[in-house]
């Protein structure tokens, strides 16, 4: 019974904290949300104060490296030599800065002393100002190794175990760090590849969503010949579409694509052609209020409204061939008349009824 005893008690224990974890997870799923946003968030003002502490120490950075959404160090290093290709010597200390979009290649600044005989302490404190000397958009760059494999070591190239070669076009540096820092050579190289990948990746889905955007409204310019009439319209489109956010509309409180929009009149073609009236004109009211609505976003508001104003118009065409030609029905008639005054063709109804009422009086007084 003691053993039944415990076993009761162990089983009650584990149940209830089972209970308390869903609970804490259930709640905790939007606190994790707010985090992630908020990990975001500083994420980006990390970077951004890297950015700027950079501009400070590196005179001519910014002019190189603007502040954009994203833009952030990778790797950062003083421990590196410029060479002189053809004696391999070292020329110059260089500072190798690695971002995630450029690689910026900055050099110790040559600084005029104040004081004729400045003291130890006063050399120790004085910060080191550098000078940046060249920078290159990181897909143009090619990075070597330089290893002993590929280049005999001899007496006057004591630093190729350590050397790497940095070509952009036709133009090529070769860099070496001291021979007790072997890792850093592998770090640099590394991390390079790494930032190549991706920011490959990051531009593969760029160009795949600008792609999808310009396909959209090429197809839509295809089949649509009355966009070709306005160049003016067509080209805000590929504009809009061109840019990240692309060409998007707010409809009951969510956003939605052009495709959205190309989905819509897809199913009011088909109402419109299967002669399903009340349906259509059902739509066409429901986009025309839509369109009404779009007051933040005149490029959205225009494309709407020229779409819907032509399908109403292929609309009323179909709707006058039936009024013309069921003219003598009362019903018909009111039903027919009912349908272009809500589209807004009330003189269009009122001539087409006339000049069938004409003609049938023509044909019978003959």
């Amino acid at each position: 019974m003691r053993t039944l005893k415990s076993l009761m008690s162990e089983l009650t224990n584990t149940l209830g904290q089972a209970t308390s974890v869903n609970g804490l997870n259930t709640d905790s799923v939007s606190a994790r949300k707010q985090a992630n946003r908020s990990s975001v968030a500083n994420l980006e003002a990390l970077w951004s104060t890297h950015l700027q502490t950079l501009w400070k120490r590196v005179e001519g950075s910014q002019k190189y490296l603007p502040a954009i959404p994203g833009r952030h160090i990778v790797y950062e290093s003083s421990r590196w030599w410029e060479l002189n290709a053809a004696t391999w010597k070292a020329r110059r200390r260089s500072h190798i800065i690695l971002l995630n979009d450029h690689l910026l290649i900055a050099s110790e600044k040559k600084r005029a002393d104040t004081s004729p005989n400045p003291s130890g302490k006063q050399k120790e404190r004085a910060p080191v100002q550098l000078v940046a000397q060249r920078c290159w958009p990181l897909q143009d760059v090619h990075l070597a190794d330089l290893s002993t494999k590929s280049i005999p070591v001899g007496n006057d190239r004591p630093n190729a175990a350590n050397a790497i070669n940095v070509r952009v076009g036709q133009e090529s540096w070769t860099f070496a760090c001291n021979s007790s820092d072997s890792s850093e050579k592998a770090t640099l190289l590394s991390t390079f590849r790494k930032t190549m990948e991706d920011l490959r990746r990051i531009q593969e889905a760029e160009t795949e969503e600008r792609e999808k955007a310009r396909e959209s409204v090429h197809y839509l310019a295809t089949k649509e010949p009355g966009l070709l009439k306005k160049p003016d319209l067509l080209e805000s489109l590929s504009d809009a579409t061109s840019n990240k956010s692309g060409l998007t509309i707010e409809v009951d409180g969510k956003q939605q694509s052009i495709r959205w929009i190309e989905n819509q009149l897809d199913d009011l073609d088909i109402e419109i052609a299967l002669h399903r009236f009340e349906e259509s004109v059902e739509r066409v009211e429901k986009l025309q209020k839509l369109a009404k609505g779009m007051k933040g976003n005149a490029l959205a508001q225009d494309f709407v409204t020229f779409k819907v104003n032509e399908r109403a118009s292929k609309l009323a065409s179909a709707i006058v061939r039936q009024l013309v030609g069921t003219s003598s029905w009362k019903d018909a008639t009111l039903r027919h008349v009912d349908w272009l005054v809500r589209l807004g063709f009330e003189d269009r109804a009122r001539e087409s009824y006339l000049d069938s009422r004409s003609e049938i009086l023509r044909k019978r007084v003959r």
